[in-house]
């Protein structure tokens, strides 16, 4: 059965991939193929000398109306051309966008035609990126030669989004700026206007006229399209090095300085407390390429929280980092793509959740025992620092942190567990010549602690030729870890686009079984070679479809013992309907293979051949209600199935509110899962997954939310496996003495939250958390939750209110 499916996939991805190549010689020639041209010319070769005002004569009011005499003067820049779908043709609605500058800021407005009935406004929280509504975004390399830039995004409605970006289209999100903006509507369409601090930005010393490369884009809701210039589609294979110059006189931002003192209050419904807090995060730029910040005794409490997630393997789950401290320079030390979450493959020596993340539980006497609440507290910080600047090529970055020490405790005994100390420090030397970019970084790590130390070192290159076709991101890697010895390992990223709609990387890895760079970085394994292949090709020449990405991958891991730990072929197809619904589809064989992980370090044992198949529908999410669906089959690793159904409704009645509600429900056949020492049971389970969203904005700036996340899982032993003493096939046998393997597992986010933006990174919050982590005997999911919020591990209200002071 499972060859067919396989051969059902490979008969589905055949004529899709066939057609694709054939569309594209249609369209570019059988010589254009390996010999065109990447990037299309709009962008002017010589670059474009901004109008530039005095600060103190400028009467630009950031309101989103364009009436005052400096945007009569400035001329407009560039034609827009529709860049998703990858078309680049001519745009339906007319786009000028203006630029202009003092020594103080930037200031970019975006004057818009639109059908008054097209328009759509939707209100969210910032960095809310992936709700479909009528926003522009703008892209500026400061660094002007390529090398790192930043990006901000404002919808109709007010709703800031930004980040930073790197080489070539590194976008992240983790990067929150003090720059000001606003949209209003008008009988022609909308208006957006925004201004930039230069104080916000890192960039080097120039002495006379500075460069920095420029991109706008603006995104259509109605027609789900992104517009942009210059025009730069989404599969070139060069995006920042290729920004529209602008010339800039007179900007070198000096003794730029912001501090940002908070105070909370937190009171505990469970120790039935109340605790105050107060600290200080401090920022000082003495000059553009060099800033230094800090945090004293920060509150990293609860306003945020991270998606709930039951995992029950040997692979940790990957956090993102939320913390404005960490969040603020951290692109120089994310040393390759693979520092970002992409597609689920991190890589990172440095994971700043590492830092002031949950404490190790000190080893106690036998027979006492820590309750679920008590062995999951995190460890606070002293404070930390941290450098980050440029001169000439070379960019750095210096991290240092203190953790206080943590006490564990029952009602027999109580014991201390030492914070740890932690120190990084990154350089990176690029360089730019005829087009092409080479670079060059080292990153150190060290954690210590009196019963560990952990020392990583790293050395990354980087390579793109000139016209973008050949990139190679690579990075050696050495630890030494107390207890676990000297290891050392590496990778390369090589990714090969010989024209816009086609692209294939190549990953090649080897990592020894002693590489551990987890206590400050993420890394998911050790023990391995990897050979893997990514492509993908974009398309929009189809009649039935309006444009279709298709992605095949293979993929083969090999341990140290000569194992096979991964091994498969499949391919993703993601097709957008010319009524704008899309639909999504996977499906992935994996040959036989070798599970030396899962038993925590006893063994390792064959798996199956496994097929997994997967389809998902979305109707278009522009309109007020709008559907997702679809279902999965995954093959267990001895024998049986995992059935997968989900199905999602989102309901915007007013551009102010917005509910979300998503269920997913699991159906395993013989979950294969550890339970000590050689031991190993089959389960036959069910999971069940609501996630709640309800969003109410008083304004763009005052949000209140209501969010719930909740997971019940109930298992029942079925089979029992040992695992062998020579790798082979798990050894079925009988039940071995002593309770039931049963179970039942309920984890719980519950959150109000009230946020008011009082100005640019400045808030009020009040949020009340309740969180609960049971596992058990085997209960019924109503049971379940009613025990998950009757009994939890969290349920406190939280009142903190952080203010930007500073120049």
């Amino acid at each position: 059965m499972r060859y067919c499916l396989l051969y059902l996939g490979l008969v589905l991805m055949f004529p899709a991939v066939t057609q694709a190549l054939w569309a594209d010689l249609k369209r570019h020639g059988p010589v254009a193929l390996t010999e065109k041209i990447s990037i299309g010319g709009l962008a002017d070769e010589e670059p474009i000398t901004l109008a530039r005002f005095d600060r103190d004569e400028i009467s630009i009011q950031i309101d989103g109306v364009l009436d005052e005499p400096e945007w009569a003067e400035a001329q407009p820049l560039g034609k827009m051309r529709v860049l998703q779908p990858d078309t680049r043709e001519p745009v339906p609605y007319r786009t000028d966008v203006k630029m202009l500058y003092t020594d103080k800021g930037l200031y970019v407005a975006f004057d818009m035609e639109q059908p008054k009935d097209s328009i759509i406004r939707r209100i969210s929280g910032r960095d809310a990126r992936l709700i479909v509504r009528d926003r522009i975004s703008f892209t500026i390399d400061t660094s002007g030669t390529g090398l790192y830039g930043y990006w901000m995004s404002l919808a109709l409605g007010d709703n800031q989004m930004d980040g930073t970006i790197l080489p070539e289209r590194r976008y992240a999100s983790d990067w929150d700026g003090a720059w000001y903006g606003a949209s209003k509507q008008n009988e022609r369409g909308w208006v957006a206007e925004v201004f930039i601090p230069w104080s916000q930005t890192a960039m080097p010393k120039v002495e006379g006229t500075r460069h920095m490369g420029v991109y706008v884009s603006r995104n259509v809701a109605q027609l789900n399209q992104t517009w942009g210039w210059p025009a730069i589609n989404a599969s070139d294979s060069k995006f920042i090095s290729v920004f529209q110059k602008v010339a800039l006189s007179g900007v070198d931002p000096r003794k730029q300085w912001s501090v940002f003192p908070y105070v909370s209050g937190t009171r505990d419904e469970i120790d039935k407390d109340f605790t105050t807090k107060a600290g200080f995060d401090l920022f000082w730029r003495p000059s553009s390429n060099f800033q230094l910040t800090s945090t004293i005794n920060p509150d990293f409490g609860s306003v945020e929280s991270d998606n709930v997630d039951v995992n029950l393997t040997a692979n940790e789950t990957f956090f993102p980092e939320k913390r404005l401290f960490f969040q603020e320079g951290q692109e120089i030390f994310q040393t390759t793509p693979r520092a970002s979450d992409t597609n689920g493959q991190v890589f990172s020596v440095l994971n700043t959740r590492r830092i002031g993340g949950r404490a190790a539980v000190p080893e106690f006497p036998d027979g006492i025992n820590l309750s679920t609440r008590e062995s999951r507290k995190f460890a606070p910080l002293y404070g930390a620092l941290k450098t980050t600047g440029q001169f000439g090529n070379v960019r750095y970055g210096v991290l240092a942190a203190s953790e206080k020490d943590v006490t564990f405790g029952s009602e027999d005994i109580s014991l201390k567990q030492a914070g740890r100390d932690f120190a990084v420090a990154r350089f990176l030397y690029e360089s730019k010549r005829s087009g092409a970019y080479k670079g060059i970084g080292i990153i150190s790590t060290r954690v210590s602690h009196p019963d560990r130390d952990a020392i990583v070192h790293g050395l990354d290159f980087h390579y793109l030729t000139s016209k973008g076709t050949w990139n190679v991101d690579g990075q050696l890697l050495y630890s030494d870890v107390t207890g676990e010895g000297k290891g050392k390992g590496g990778f390369m990223d090589i990714t090969y686009t010989p024209h816009r709609g086609s692209k294939h990387t190549l990953t090649i890895e080897y990592l020894d079984n002693k590489l551990n760079i987890n206590d400050l970085g993420f890394q998911i394994r050790n023990n391995s070679r990897v050979l893997h292949y990514q492509g993908s090709i974009v398309e929009t020449d189809f009649s039935w479809v309006r444009d279709v990405e298709i992605k095949p991958f293979v993929f083969l891991e090999v341990n140290g013992d000569g194992h096979r730990t991964k091994s498969g072929i499949g391919s993703r197809f993601n097709l957008k309907l010319h009524n704008l619904d899309q639909l999504n589809l996977y499906t992935f064989y994996v040959a036989p293979i070798y599970d030396d992980r899962n038993s925590f370090g006893n063994g390792t044992f064959k798996v199956q051949p496994r097929v997994s198949l997967d389809i998902d529908y979305e109707t278009d999410p522009s309109r007020t209600i709008s559907f997702s669906a679809g279902s999965s089959y995954f093959g267990e690793r001895i024998k049986g199935r995992k059935l997968e159904a989900h199905i999602g409704f989102t309901w915007r009645p007013r551009s102010n509110i917005n509910m979300e509600l998503n269920l997913e429900y699991i159906d395993r056949n013989s979950w294969l899962l550890h339970q000590g020492d050689k031991d190993f049971t089959t389960f036959n389970a069910s999971q069940l997954q609501p996630r709640l969203n309800l969003d109410y904005y008083l304004s763009a700036k005052q949000q209140f939310r209501i969010a719930l996340q909740w997971i019940g899982i109930r298992a029942l032993e079925d089979e029992f496996f040992t695992i062998p003493e020579k790798t082979g096939d798990l050894i079925p046998g009988p039940k071995p003495p002593g309770a039931t393997d049963d179970f039942s597992l309920s984890q719980l986010n519950f959150q109000v939250r009230y946020r008011w933006q009082i100005a640019p990174l400045s808030d009020l919050f009040i949020v009340y958390t309740k969180t609960s982590i049971h596992a058990g005997m085997l209960d019924d999911f109503d049971n379940l939750f009613q025990s998950a919020w009757e009994e939890p591990v969290g349920d406190q209200v939280v009142i903190k209110l952080r203010y930007r002071l500073g120049s």
